[in-house]
This record gives structure tokens, sequence and C-alpha cells, in this order.
């Protein structure tokens, strides 16, 4: 088995995180008690605890998780946000034409936890041998 990044955040509703993380990101979710969900995103496992006492509103920019996925992922991810009000930053290209072109936004989920997810066009002339 390889490595699989592991985070682990409080929600204020259980059922409202499980729905998002599933519904609008596609994440897979696995076991699930009354008190926490895993959800498999972007490859990493999310664990969602219902615990509203814990959740930071608003959570400060520098506080964020993501993911760096395929283009193709992400421009599919970018076209279901559009006009939604989890937008924090409209997807937005970078570097456009250059061999570190970027595609990123950052999204937040009901709880007010912020998720950044990027793509690089060219995967190797950014993150090296860590794009295999």
């Amino acid at each position: 088995m390889r490595p699989i990044f592991h985070l682990s955040i409080p929600v204020r509703d259980l059922d409202e995180a499980v729905d998002f993380y599933g519904s609008q990101l596609g994440a897979e979710i696995g076991r699930r008690t009354e008190t926490f969900a895993d959800a498999l995103v972007f490859g990493a496992q999310v664990t969602l605890h219902d615990d509203p006492d814990s959740v930071t509103v608003p959570m400060p920019r520098t506080r964020h998780f993501g993911a760096t996925i395929r283009w193709d992922q992400w421009e599919l991810v970018a076209s279901r946000f559009t006009e939604s009000p989890l937008v924090v930053e409209s997807p937005t290209i970078s570097y456009e034409g250059e061999p570190i072109e970027q595609g990123k936004m950052m999204i937040v989920d009901p709880s007010g936890n912020l998720i950044e997810i990027k793509a690089y066009r060219e995967p190797d002339n950014v993150l090296g041998r860590l794009a295999d």
C-alpha cells in the first residue's frame, strides 16, 4: 500500500459535511459512525469529526488543506463551483503559456474549512519526481 495522507477536521454538522464531500467534491465516503466519517478526497483520507465547538469561523486563509490534481480533473471540479457561494477564490489560471502554468481555486466547506484545489498543466516542471 502506498502512503495515504490523512487529515482530521472538525465539522459543525456531520450529515451536511458528508453530503458536501460526497456530492460536491466526489469523495468516496468510507467508514462512518455517529461522531465521524472518513472521506477519500483526491486520494487523501479526510476524517470529518462532528465537533461544532472546534469549528473556527472565519478560518484564516493560511490554515487550509488542498489537493493538486490532474488538469482535466481540475477543470471538471472548477466547473462545478463557478456559481457557488462556497467559492472563496474563483478558478484562475496563472503563468499561462509558461512551463509552470497552474490552475487554482479556493472553496470553503459548509463548516468553514478552506480547501485549495490546483493543477499544473505540466506537473513535472513544478513538482519534479513528485509528479510521478
